[in-house]
């Protein structure tokens, strides 16, 4: 065997035992967290309100379980839809969460802004780092000099779409 003949198969081997390595490496190394991104201020409800697909008030009847979502661990909740700020809910709907939020408490009556996902159980998400607001009464202050209703009437009255145009 000629010194080219060994360099040959060397490399093969060498490329052959990297390619193994590699191919270990990305099977077996799970993945980083994917982290959310938002193009909104989840603190400004004008903005919130341009991104949510559904605003209401609604009191929750129970929890309904979880389940994964998109690779995102949920709890489920059904909740009875009371006035409505933004989108044609009505009745009892589905509302999700990722676990690990405070979790919410059956009778109790919330704020909640979401985003319909587009499965067969037609359930609503709790919008990306924003959180269903306690409120008892639509007349409660909000914190903002103003009743919650006043609060998210106006941000949907004048909601800002954060979308990028192209």
């Amino acid at each position: 065997m000629t010194k080219a003949h060994t360099t040959v198969g060397l490399l093969a081997a060498a490329t052959l035992a990297a390619s193994g390595y590699f191919a270990h490496q990305h099977l077996t190394t799970p993945a980083a967290p994917m982290e959310a991104i938002t193009l909104y201020d989840p603190g400004d409800p004008r903005e919130v309100a341009g991104s949510a697909d559904d605003i209401f008030h609604g009191t929750v009847l129970r929890q309904a379980g979880r389940r994964t979502i998109d690779d995102t661990p949920s709890d489920r909740y059904e909740v009875r839809v009371g006035h409505v700020f933004k989108g044609r809910l009505s009745g009892t709907v589905t509302v999700t969460q990722p676990v690990g939020e405070a979790p919410l408490t059956a009778g109790k009556k919330y704020v909640f802004t979401t985003a319909a996902w587009k499965n067969p159980q037609r359930e609503h998400a709790v919008l990306s780092e924003t959180r269903p607001t306690p409120a008892a009464q639509l007349d409660s202050p909000s914190g903002a000099g103003q009743t919650i209703a006043k609060l998210w009437q106006h941000a949907v009255d004048h909601q800002i779409d954060v979308t990028p145009h192209q």
